[in-house]
């Protein structure tokens, strides 16, 4: 299907009137018929009904529109991506979840490099799953995820140990308590809210199973989890670090946040498909950010 044809199409579908069609695509109307003609004669039917007062979609023209959108789109973007790589620059499409800000900086530095311009890096925050079928799918390049999958055509690079806390009443008996351990949760309903990610860790798994209830949390108000906490009979994770996103948002009067006993970590990986890691590809960059992190940064 000759991606020309999509395009016409599209701008047809968007006047319904050849004549203004045209002009948006700088031809003369014949050729534009034409093209949509041979458009209708290989997908085998009609996709706009034409009379001499007006033109419609017909049902296949309607159903076509999404997809002849999407397929422009894509081409557009790839025609975009290797004229600036054919130039020595290149997008990046770079996923995060909550990580503490100096973090993201440091993995944002490494994916531009030295020289400003050479590569342009789009954020996306996404949690952790969505990140990784979005990598597979070949929608984002690379993605910072707590939550590793063990899939073969996926490469991973530790990035950041984090020493995890509860976010507790402060009052009563959790108060006092220099750390929290899995009994701590025997009266308490564990929230566990998507956007961290911190649901899927293995590392607290157990702690689910101790907890009077679990509640898992697809949406928030703001301030909406600590004021839960404050309340009472409510409880979630929390890195220890002040620096974390998380931390500061359920660190508030009411709340307090107690270390992990024993001592319990999550790790976050940058995750890419390993067939990218090449020299015309995402090698440079994957150089670089493995050259940012030989080690993963403790807090």
């Amino acid at each position: 299907m000759d991606h020309k044809h999509l395009r016409y199409f599209l701008a047809v579908a968007e006047t319904l009137n050849f004549g203004r069609a045209a002009q948006q695509l700088h031809i003369a109307p014949s050729p534009l018929s034409r093209a949509i003609q041979q458009l209708e004669a290989e997908i085998g039917g009609r996709l706009f009904n034409r009379d001499t007062r007006k033109v419609a979609l017909t049902p296949l023209g309607m159903a076509l529109v999404p997809r002849a959108e999407r397929a422009v789109g894509e081409m557009d973007s790839l025609t975009r991506d290797m004229y600036k790589r054919a130039r020595g620059r290149a997008d990046v499409n770079l996923g995060f979840r909550s990580v503490p800000h100096d973090i993201l900086r440091l993995v944002t530095a490494a994916v531009k490099g030295d020289k400003a311009g050479d590569v342009d890096v789009q954020l996306r925050p996404l949690v952790s799953e969505t990140q990784i079928r979005a990598v597979l799918a070949n929608e984002l390049d690379v993605g910072i995820v707590q939550q590793r999958v063990h899939h073969r055509s996926l490469q991973y690079l530790p990035i950041l140990i984090e020493t995890m806390g509860m976010a507790l009443p402060d009052q009563g008996r959790y108060t006092p308590l220099v750390s929290a351990s899995i009994e701590t949760l025997a009266d308490l309903t564990l929230l566990l809210p998507a956007t961290t990610g911190i649901a899927a860790s293995p590392e607290l798994e157990q702690y689910g199973s101790a907890a009077r209830a679990v509640f898992a949390v697809d949406f928030d108000i703001v301030g909406g989890f600590a004021a839960l906490i404050a309340g009472g009979g409510h409880c979630c994770f929390a890195p220890l670090d002040p620096g974390a996103p998380w931390h500061q948002y359920v660190a508030a009067p009411g709340v307090v946040i107690k270390p992990l006993a024993p001592r319990t970590t999550v790790t976050t990986f940058l995750v890419w498909r390993s067939s990218r890691d090449n020299a015309e590809d995402l090698g440079h960059v994957l150089h670089r950010l493995r050259a940012a992190f030989p080690e993963p940064v403790r807090r």
